[in-house]
C-alpha cells in the first residue's frame, strides 16, 4: 500500500532532526578528545603518593575485603570481583583474566585497592598485583570511534531527510529511492570499519608520551578504509542484481 507524501515528509522531518541530534553528540565527542588525552598523559605520569600528598593525581592505596568472585560470558568473559570497604573503594571491579590474582581470590580475602582520581586501576594480595580494566587508557579512541560513528549516521539520515521532503510525492508514488538501501548499507559497514580503525588506534596509543597518536591513527585508517566499503558495496550489490536478473531471464538455478 503506497503512502501518501505528507507522511514521507514526516519522515523527512524525523530524520532530519535525528541527524541535528548526531551532530551535537559528534561536537560533544569531539571536544571531549582534548581532555580524554590530557587525563591518559597525567595517568601515565602519575607517581604513587608521598606522605601528606594530596591524592588527587598520583597513585594511593585503600584495603577493601572481597565479598564474592564471578566469572560471566563466554568468548568475551569477565573476571568480576565484589569488594566490601570504605565509600571510596568501588563494589565491583573487572580484572579482564584469571591470573595472576584473580584465580586465588576468595570471600573474606583482604586486598589492596590501589586508586588513581575515580578510578580503581589494581587489585593486590600477598605481593601479587594484577591490573583492573578500570583505567581511561583507550578513552581517546574511544571518543574518536563513537564520533565516527555518529558522523556515519548523521549523514545518511540527513540525506534521507533531504530526499524525503524534495520527493516526497515521487516516493509516495514509486517507492523509495534506490540510493536508500544502497547508502544505508555504506553506512553499516562505514561504521563497522570504526573497529579495525580503533584497534589500529589502541596499538599506536601505547606507551608515555604517545597519548596523541591512538586517535589521529583511528581517523586516519577508518578514512582510507572508507573508499573500500564504498566499492565493496557496490560490487556486491551489482553482483546481487545480476543474480536476480539471470533468474528473472533463466530461472532459478538448479540445487
Amino acid at each position: 500500500m503506497s503512502r501518501r507524501p505528507w507522511w514521507w515528509r514526516g519522515w523527512g522531518v524525523g530524520s532530519l532532526l535525528g541527524a541535528l541530534v548526531l551532530l551535537l553528540a559528534l561536537a560533544g565527542f569531539v571536544g571531549s578528545v582534548s581532555e580524554a588525552v590530557g587525563t591518559v598523559r597525567a595517568f601515565r605520569s602519575a607517581d604513587t603518593c608521598a606522605d601528606g600528598q594530596a591524592r588527587a593525581d598520583c597513585f594511593h592505596s585503600t584495603s577493601a575485603t572481597v565479598r564474592s568472585t564471578e566469572r560471566t560470558g563466554g568468548r568475551n568473559p569477565e573476571y568480576k570481583v565484589r569488594l566490601d570497604g570504605p565509600e571510596a573503594v568501588p563494589g565491583e571491579v573487572d580484572l579482564g583474566a584469571d591470573g595472576p590474582l584473580f584465580e586465588r581470590l576468595k570471600p573474606g580475602d583482604e586486598v589492596t585497592v590501589t586508586r588513581w582520581r575515580d578510578y580503581a586501576t589494581a587489585l593486590g594480595r600477598g605481593g601479587v598485583t594484577q591490573q583492573t580494566r578500570d583505567s581511561p587508557e583507550s578513552e581517546p579512541e574511544w571518543q574518536a570511534g563513537l564520533g565516527a560513528i555518529c558522523l556515519t549516521l548523521a549523514c545518511y539520515l540527513l540525506y534521507v531527510g533531504v530526499t524525503l521532503l524534495a520527493r516526497a510525492r515521487k516516493a509516495a508514488e514509486e517507492g523509495l529511492p534506490y540510493g536508500f538501501r544502497f547508502f544505508g548499507m555504506c553506512t553499516v559497514w562505514s561504521a563497522v570499519a570504526v573497529v579495525p580503525a580503533g584497534m589500529a588506534g589502541a596499538l599506536a596509543s601505547g606507551g608515555h608520551g604517545h597519548e596523541n597518536r591512538g586517535w589521529l591513527v583511528l581517523a586516519a585508517v577508518w578514512v582510507v578504509l572508507l573508499p573500500g566499503v564504498h566499492f565493496g558495496v557496490r560490487w556486491r550489490d551489482a553482483r546481487r542484481r545480476r543474480a536476480a536478473r539471470a533468474e528473472r531471464l533463466y530461472g532459478p538455478r538448479p540445487v
